[in-house]
Parts: C-alpha cells; sequence; structure tokens
C-alpha cells in the first residue's frame, strides 16, 4: 500500500516541450508585429517629402528705390537728399546725391528740389523726383539727428577724405574716422562751394558707409535694427514691406563684397537755373542695368 501513494516525479520531457513551444509562439508574435511597425516605418520614410525652404528667392520685385532724406535739427545746415537703389539681383547699391538747386517740373510748375521739400513734403518729392529722373521710387525714408545719429551708430563710422572745414571738422589729405555727429555735418554743412560739390560728397561718403560696415553683422541683426530704427523716422516703408524683402537684404549685406557705388545729379545751368542733363539720366539708367543693348 505503501508504494501506491507514493508521490511520482513529473517527466523532465513532458515539462519542457510545452515551454519551448510557449516561448516560440510568442517570438513568433512579436517578431510580426515588431516587421509591421518597421514596414510602417520604412514606407512611411520613402514617400516623406523633402521640406521646403523658408527662405524666398530673390527676383525684380526685391529692387526698390528710397527717397532718403536727413533734415538735421542743428541750426545753419541743409537738408541732405539722396536716392538710395537697391538691386539684390546684382548685388549692388547705388547712393545718389541730389543737390537742393535741381529744378523739377512738377504738378504744372517749377520748383526746385527744397522749395518741394519744404512746400509740398517728402511724398510729394518723391513723386517730382521720379519723373525728373525717370525713375520709379518706391518708397521715402526721412529722418533727424536723433534717427540718423542711431543708424549709423547701428551700421558703424565711416572713415573718409574731410574737403570742408566746419565744426567738428577739418580739411585733410587722408581719410578721417567720423563719428556721427561729423558725418552729418559732412553731409548738411552750408561751407560747400555749390550743391553740386556737396550732393556728389553725400553720395560718395553714404557709399563709403555701406562698403565699410560689418555686412555679414547687418545681416545677422536686421530685424533687430530695423525694430529698433522704423518708429524714429518718416516713411511709408511698413512692417510687411520688410517682410517680403528682408531676406534680400540680408542676403546683400551677407554676401556681397563692397557692393554700394555712389554717384550724384549732374546738371546743367539754363537761365541761372540747375535743370538734370539729359545724358546724365542715361548714363544712371545703363547703372542701373535699366538699358538694353538695343537702347545704346
Amino acid at each position: 500500500m505503501a508504494n501506491s501513494y507514493r508521490r511520482r516525479k513529473p517527466k523532465t520531457g513532458s515539462t519542457a516541450i510545452p515551454f519551448l513551444i510557449t516561448i516560440l509562439i510568442s517570438m513568433i508574435v512579436l517578431g510580426s508585429i515588431a516587421y509591421y511597425f518597421y514596414g510602417r516605418i520604412k514606407h512611411k520614410n520613402v514617400n516623406l517629402q523633402p521640406m521646403k525652404s523658408a527662405v524666398n528667392s530673390i527676383s525684380e520685385d526685391d529692387i526698390n528705390e528710397i527717397l532718403f532724406v536727413l533734415k538735421p535739427t542743428v541750426e545753419n545746415r541743409k537738408p541732405a537728399v539722396m536716392l538710395f537703389r537697391f538691386d539684390p539681383i546684382r548685388k549692388q547699391e547705388y547712393c545718389v546725391g541730389i543737390p537742393l538747386d535741381l529744378t523739377m517740373k512738377y504738378d504744372g510748375r517749377e520748383e526746385t528740389v527744397e522749395q518741394c521739400l519744404e512746400n509740398r513734403g517728402i511724398n510729394n518729392l518723391k513723386d517730382a523726383l521720379g519723373i525728373t529722373l525717370d525713375q520709379k521710387i518706391d518708397r521715402y525714408l526721412q529722418m533727424d539727428s536723433t534717427g540718423f545719429y542711431q543708424l549709423v551708430g547701428l551700421i558703424g563710422n565711416v572713415s573718409y577724405l574731410v574737403s570742408i572745414q566746419d565744426a567738428g571738422l577739418h580739411k585733410s589729405d587722408t581719410s578721417e574716422m567720423l563719428d556721427s555727429s561729423q558725418f552729418e555735418t559732412l553731409l548738411t554743412s552750408t561751407h560747400y562751394f555749390d550743391e553740386a560739390e556737396r550732393s556728389s560728397v553725400i553720395g560718395l561718403s553714404v557709399a563709403a558707409l555701406l562698403n565699410q560696415c560689418d555686412g555679414v553683422r547687418i545681416a545677422d541683426n536686421l530685424d533687430g535694427y530695423f525694430s529698433a530704427i522704423i518708429n524714429k523716422v518718416t516713411t511709408n516703408i511698413t512692417n510687411m514691406d520688410y517682410s517680403t524683402h528682408s531676406h534680400a537684404i540680408k542676403f546683400v549685406f551677407g554676401n556681397a563684397q563692397a557692393p554700394a557705388r555712389g554717384m550724384s545729379v549732374v546738371c546743367d545751368t539754363v537761365n541761372g537755373k540747375q535743370y538734370v542733363n539729359e545724358y546724365f539720366i542715361e548714363t544712371m539708367k545703363r547703372s542701373f542695368s535699366q538699358l538694353t543693348t538695343d537702347q545704346g
């Protein structure tokens, strides 16, 4: 009887086989799931489209002309008037000094640049100069001494050959480093021989300012510079204008070496008045790449 109640030991084989089968089935199930998801991921990667670039392309629409006017708050100074052309396609900028005694025919009468600015304002001056110079001037920007000092402070000081004697300025045979106040005096002084000389200095010295600045730094900080200066000037440049064209501005500053070229309007004297020279307009258009080969 004792032998009939003896506990039987389980057979080793009968336990191991079901255990191995369970592991095998689990591996097959898990592998199938893993393979399924791997296939989904691989399929997704194959059909994944590359992200479009956020940088806009540069086109003719990015070419802009801006009328720049500096009206100093210091007494016994003259406004500085300049046409600024920005051409990112050719990576070029043009600074065209405009004499105040240039006579324009506008709205049925003749008046000088200085008279139009004082009596009609900068918006009408923009339109009158556009007709006189046969240019499409898109925007205007006018600032006083405070705005000018801040703008030059952001861009950097300029080294330039001084040809006049005035407050803070001395004639020199070599270029002198000018701070904001000295640079404003250079542009607005009444000590020049005539407006032709002063307008030439305006165009050439502003071009020198742009060529001497750290273009990469300007490009990297342009958004902040725009925000800092836009509310301190009188302008029809909007935030939308800046947003649309800022990529082109950054491109030129960051990639062009000495892109600015300075010039001034050439005038002929007729009956004591200064009128734009007709050949100058053709020369300016040629510089701006506005004339085709067939047009000379």
